[in-house]
């Protein structure tokens, strides 16, 4: 006979990994369907679906061992899921085209608001009836698409060559999963996207100094040099709303402490998530 606390371990490590490949699965499936509807839309993107199947396959994984583990509240566990669902088909499409499909950005809108409604209805039981709380997040939410839209936006109209309307229209869906977050968050996005964007622009301009150094030294040999251009905001905006979404740390605490006493220490609705 196997001890019952062997029994044990191996159900639960046979649960996290279903839990992972389940995970893992309908991340390929939501990214590849992501491409394809990019793919077919009235100013089609084409993106390689098989990459970024892949990439979001191994997010979503990710994320849901992190749940199983006790790593992430599983009431927070759909915005994270959703922030991820089709970052990797926008990325791929604002690098190779510049510009990122309103079908995308629309649905990342969407999926993010269904997200955190169903985190507010899950806190609300959770919390045993404390309705301010998920009213709370739904608020901060809210607010944060629109003020993170309204500064893009503003950014835009100062200076339009800075940054395109897709950028305004992929603020609103980031700005409300990491408004959840809290407001701290949203600068932290909005300064990783920057940094991002100054690092990629740094690196295109050496680059390309590269190129015309080497084509003076040989101007015989044909070669192609880096392409010019603006530099991309989006992957820079992706990024820092996946980190903050990902990793909430004691901001998300500020928003859910009334309901702390029932949550924490009840395994995978803990509310502050644990290192990695």
């Amino acid at each position: 006979m196997v001890p019952a606390r062997i029994r044990r371990r191996l159900a639960c490590v046979f649960r996290e990994w279903m839990i992972t490949i389940v995970a893992a699965a309908a991340g390929a499936a939501v990214a590849w369907a992501g491409c394809r509807v990019a793919a077919r839309a009235r100013r089609p993107a084409v993106v390689p679906a098989g990459c970024c199947a892949v990439v979001t396959a191994l997010a979503w994984a990710w994320l849901g061992r992190r749940w199983s583990a006790g790593g992430l509240p599983g009431w927070w566990l759909p915005v994270p899921l959703a922030v991820f669902a089709v970052a990797a088909p926008l990325v791929a499409a604002d690098l190779r085209y510049r510009r990122l499909p309103d079908v995308l950005t629309a649905a990342l809108a969407l999926l993010v608001g269904a997200a955190v409604a169903a985190s507010a209805l899950a806190l609300d039981t959770v919390a045993a009836g404390a309705v301010e709380v998920g009213t709370g997040l739904v608020v901060r939410a809210v607010a944060g698409a629109i003020g993170f839209a309204a500064v893009h936006a503003l950014v835009r109209a100062v200076s339009p060559r800075s940054m395109g309307a897709g950028d305004v229209k992929l603020a609103a869906g980031l700005g409300g999963g990491a408004g959840a977050v809290g407001w701290s968050a949203l600068v932290v996005t909005a300064v990783v996207a920057s940094v991002v964007t100054l690092a990629g622009a740094c690196a295109t301009r050496w680059a390309r100094r590269r190129w015309e150094a080497s084509r003076r030294g040989a101007r015989r040999r044909r070669c192609r040099g880096p392409t010019g251009g603006a530099v991309p905001h989006g992957p820079g905006m992706v990024l820092g709303a996946c980190l903050v979404v990902a990793f909430p740390g004691t901001a998300l605490d500020g928003g859910a402490e009334p309901a702390a006493s029932v949550v924490t220490g009840s395994g995978m609705g803990a509310i502050t998530p644990a290192p990695g």
